[in-house]
């Protein structure tokens, strides 16, 4: 729990600090391509998160790595900073939730819409329109197939949950059934 938390600090620090879109994508794209390279290289990622490593030789590594990719200095200073307080391994989950937090400062919400075949691009503006009128603020929505709702749409933002899924009005009516 104390890690999700940690992640939620870290990446709204990094959204307030962001002034632009351009900005925005660019330290986006940075991280992802960093947190990426963290992925694919276990013996580096093995290297920086070894606690008995000196804490400057890591910091070297990093900035090697970094200026081999052109980068921005917030992205230079983000990671340099997980990596000081040994939180390196968070990375990938900063910027997975960035995205949605930078929408959110935007003012732009974000929709999860999971369905069991892909929507057709007109039933997707009609969904997002009426999304947009019941939540009277800009939306933006990610697309996942996901079989196993059967059938409907399974919609998700943050906590909050629309389930007009086929799988979810099963589940309803059988703890209706059981109530009984």
């Amino acid at each position: 729990m104390e890690s999700q938390a940690l992640v939620k600090r870290y990446t709204e620090g990094l959204a307030a600090a962001l002034k632009s879109e351009e900005e925005y994508e660019t330290v986006s794209r940075e991280l992802a391509e960093f947190s990426d390279i963290l992925e694919k290289n276990d013996e580096l990622r093995e290297v920086l998160l070894r606690p008995f490593l000196a804490a400057a030789k890591k910091a070297q590594i990093v900035q090697d790595i970094l200026e081999k990719q052109p980068s921005q200095a917030k992205t230079r200073r983000l990671v340099l900073l997980l990596l000081q307080h040994r939180r390196l391994e968070i990375l990938s989950r900063i910027v997975r939730d960035l995205p949605e937090l930078w929408r959110a400062r935007q003012g732009v919400l974000t929709f999860e819409v999971r369905s069991v075949v892909p929507l057709k691009d007109a039933q997707k503006k009609r969904l997002e329109a009426e999304l947009r009128k019941l939540e009277k603020s800009q939306v933006y929505c990610t697309y996942v197939l996901e079989p196993g709702i059967i059938g409907g749409l399974y919609i998700k933002k943050g906590n909050m949950v629309y389930d007009v899924s086929l799988k979810g009005q099963l589940e309803r009516l059988k703890e209706k059934i059981r109530e009984r």
